[in-house]
């Protein structure tokens, strides 16, 4: 797939972009558990490089979210004050139709009540309808951090 122009100044996706290799896919959620005041950030990951992983999320805040794909991040993705979820094992093929779902899920820029993990799960659900994922690795997904499900735009 072809990378879209740079939206972030730290973006290195250009210089680290997606090769052939199966690599592990992840997803990333803010935090060692959910308190459940505020929001969680979620992202899915994969590595590019040593340091360097490519990131899918929606990005921004209430009344102001973009989807920008595909875009890298030099730095660690371990964090230590994180949780992390393997998702599997993907053949870059695979990736690609991950990148095409994600690409696909709508979301209301200006929404406030439907957040990064709502779009999370609707794609997490999409790839669960195309066998890319397990309805068990779902399930835990959607209970421990949690996600959320859509809600009516205001």
């Amino acid at each position: 797939m072809a990378p879209k122009p740079p939206r972030f100044t730290s973006d290195v996706y250009d210089s680290f972009p997606d090769d052939d290799k199966v690599k592990i896919v992840q997803l990333q959620a803010a935090g060692l558990s959910y308190s459940g005041v505020g929001d969680r950030h979620v992202v899915i990951q994969w590595y590019n490089a040593t340091n360097v992983t490519q990131l899918i999320q929606l990005s921004g805040n209430p009344g102001n979210y973009a989807f920008y794909s595909p875009w890298g991040r030099s730095e660690p993705a371990f964090k230590l004050n994180d949780t992390f979820y393997t998702l599997g094992e993907f053949t870059r093929a695979q990736r690609d139709i991950i990148l095409v779902l994600a690409d696909a899920v709508r979301f209301e820029k200006s929404s406030t009540v439907n957040s990064c993990r709502t779009w999370t799960r609707d794609l997490l659900e999409a790839m669960v309808q195309d066998g890319l994922l397990s309805q068990e690795i779902f399930d835990k997904i959607d209970q421990e951090v949690p996600l959320l499900k859509r809600r009516p735009e205001v």
